[in-house]
């Protein structure tokens, strides 16, 4: 098992990594000299994704030379300390290109014992400033600005999903996957249905602004932040079929409160 100063020691370093790759991508985004590109999945790159992700990575190498990095653009880098970070660094690019500012940088640290977990998470929003990092057996702290994360985040207290708000990234998510009419279902389930794209909607989630967050199409370095987030927050992120990962297809975060109620929204659909 990783000691707490282990697992502390990495949640101050990725909450600055997440912060200064943030700022440049943000400078990027201001001037729009991004240099987009569609990748062979269909899926959009920017020159932007890759510079911030090799900034991350000489970091890390030279902060925690023994860990391991997953990432997004430039894959897998071996390492040997049983520590491995997990990089997205703009999630949400279809946002950053047009000029929209709902996309974040994501770092998680998983422990490999035992299979991966992760015990650090940290969403940085750049153009708005705001910042939500985990640590697991610290809590969930919330920067709704740029100052320091002081505040404590706390998901909501919602109990009924009549009363819910439910938040996805994209409608097309769903029909790519074959999806569109358990979309439709859903929306007849909560009070609200709402495209807070992303990994803000784990944001919203986190904070208590909204309840619950589903997404159909995943990839590890899209959520691996969120379960540790979810957890310390007081909430949940599982598979669709319940189980607390980042690598699986799909994903759930909620509240807690109605966590079993939209698993089995999703299993009888």
């Amino acid at each position: 098992m990783p000691t707490s100063d282990a697992i502390e020691s990495r949640f101050h370093a990725a909450t600055r990594f997440a912060r200064e790759a943030g700022d440049f991508t943000l400078k990027r985004f201001h001037s729009k000299a991004y240099g987009a590109e569609t990748k062979r999945d269909g899926t959009v790159v920017t020159l932007a994704d890759r510079e911030a992700e090799q900034l991350l990575r000489d970091r890390i190498k030279e902060a925690f030379p023994g860990d391991g990095v997953l990432g997004e653009e430039f894959g897998e880098t071996k390492g040997d300390s049983g520590f491995r970070w997990v990089l997205d660094p703009i999630d949400g690019t279809a946002s950053f290109v047009h000029g929209v500012p709902l996309y974040g940088t994501l770092v998680a640290v998983e422990t490999l014992e035992g299979g991966p977990r992760s015990v650090v998470g940290v969403i940085h929003m750049p153009a708005l400033g705001e910042t939500v990092a985990a640590a697991e057996g610290f809590g969930c702290l919330h920067a709704p600005g740029g100052g320091k994360i002081g505040r404590k985040a706390e998901v909501s207290r919602t109990t009924s999903l009549r009363d819910a708000t439910m938040v996805t990234t994209a409608v097309d998510y769903f029909a790519k996957d074959g999806r569109e009419s358990l979309y439709l279902d859903l929306t007849r389930q909560f009070k609200y249905t709402r495209g807070w794209s992303d990994c803000y909607a784990h944001v919203l989630v986190a904070t208590g602004r909204a309840d619950v967050c589903i997404e159909p199409s995943v990839n590890p370095w899209d959520v691996a932040p969120m379960t540790v987030i979810m957890r310390e927050a007081g909430g949940r992120y599982t598979s669709w079929d319940g189980v607390e990962t980042a690598h699986t297809k799909d994903g759930v975060a909620s509240n807690g409160h109605l966590h079993e109620d939209v698993l089995k929204l999703l299993k009888s659909r």
